[in-house]
């Protein structure tokens, strides 16, 4: 495992990670909240859930165009489960985040893009290192991109972060150390069971 120039380690690990990506136009007219909450969360990032409402706001006007009866009951439901998913804090909304393999450390996280992208974009991330801890929203400059063979639109594509919190840093590197604590006591492990 190599150190980076600025002293941080890079891993590959599996963890929840969700983005957004942005022209620089975009970015400049959205900013990021200093803590992410519940609703800027859905809203945000959730595109799974996005998507999702608008299949259901879809199909309930074609339910309702054959059955008024029916397309009111479903409406109800929906309006039941919209209402229950405002009452789930930022912990259980971040259970929701997908996991992905990404390259990280504390400056920066590499990660498979599934969408055209170029230098000239920004991407937001939100990043749940910790379990017990929030989760860690920044936003990120293009470092490189690679396209990824046998797929169109896939992309391998290194960020910096550009601003991150103290705090958000710390949850990082903590993050980095155990991971690496882990790894050592594998190799360890392995090393002498081949003795």
């Amino acid at each position: 495992m190599g150190a980076e120039h600025r002293n941080f380690f890079r891993l590959d690990v599996i963890l929840p990670c969700s983005y957004q990506v942005l022209t620089r136009e975009e970015a400049e007219k959205r900013r990021l909240p200093d803590k992410p909450t519940p609703d800027f969360i859905e809203h945000y990032f959730m595109n799974n859930l996005q998507d999702l409402n608008e299949q259901i706001s879809e199909l309930l006007v074609q339910v309702s165009n054959r059955s008024a009866l029916i397309g009111t009951v479903l409406r109800a439901l929906n309006s039941k489960i919209d209402f229950a998913l405002e009452a789930i804090d930022t912990k259980q909304l971040t259970q929701m985040i997908p996991n992905r393999m990404v390259n990280i450390s504390g400056n920066g996280l590499a990660i498979q893009i599934d969408q055209p992208i170029t230098k000239e974009h920004v991407v937001d991330l939100l990043i749940k290192p910790l379990e017990d801890e929030e989760p860690v929203i920044v936003r990120c400059d293009v470092v490189n991109i690679k396209k990824q063979p046998n797929c169109d639109d896939c992309y391998w594509v290194a960020l910096k972060y550009q601003y991150i919190s103290e705090d958000d840093r710390r949850k990082l590197i903590y993050f980095l150390q155990q991971k690496e604590i882990e790894t050592a006591q594998k190799a360890r492990a392995s090393s002498s069971s081949e003795s």
